[in-house]
């Protein structure tokens, strides 16, 4: 199986999305998808927030038995729930702002001058016994960059 197709399944993508990515579009698949990664991770969050939380009631319930036993009034079991429970709030803030945000991912305009540019990348080689250096061809526009073919250079609109 060529290096291609490989990326092919694991990026689970077809010849249509990668036709639709070259004209700087995002197909209804590739979207599913990542809405389908994003659930997949809210909801790991949420299992390891009532996770969270279990743990922090049982500490309070066995700091207050102990308490009780030794015959303290103490105020120690607030500070049992405090941690845990700050850990819970902060979650539920992260979560609730990265799923309300809407992840535009288009470039809406662009202008200023055109400087090509070589970009060199360094790469670990495939039996990880090094680096290969690889030259691609950027585009920069404002300070928004694209990778391009070099082709590009040439092009003389008509």
């Amino acid at each position: 199986m060529s290096k291609e197709l490989k990326l092919q399944e694991y990026f689970n993508f077809t010849q249509s999305d990668l036709q639709e990515n070259r004209q700087g579009r995002i197909t209804e698949n590739q979207r599913a998808h990542v809405k389908g990664k994003v659930q997949r991770f809210n909801s790991r969050i949420l299992v390891f927030m009532a996770f969270l939380l279990i743990l922090s009631v049982g500490a309070f319930f066995v700091v207050r038995v102990a308490s009780a036993s030794a015959g303290s009034s103490g105020g120690l079991p607030v500070f049992a729930i405090l941690g845990p429970g700050l850990t819970v709030v902060v979650l539920i803030v992260f979560m609730a702002s990265r799923t309300n945000r809407k992840n535009d991912l288009s470039i809406q305009k662009a202008e200023g001058t055109v400087n090509f540019v070589w970009v060199e990348h360094r790469i670990m080689n495939q039996d990880q016994t090094g680096y290969k250096t690889e030259k691609r061809l950027q585009m920069r526009v404002s300070g928004v960059s694209f990778n391009v073919n070099e082709k590009l250079m040439d092009y003389q609109p008509g």
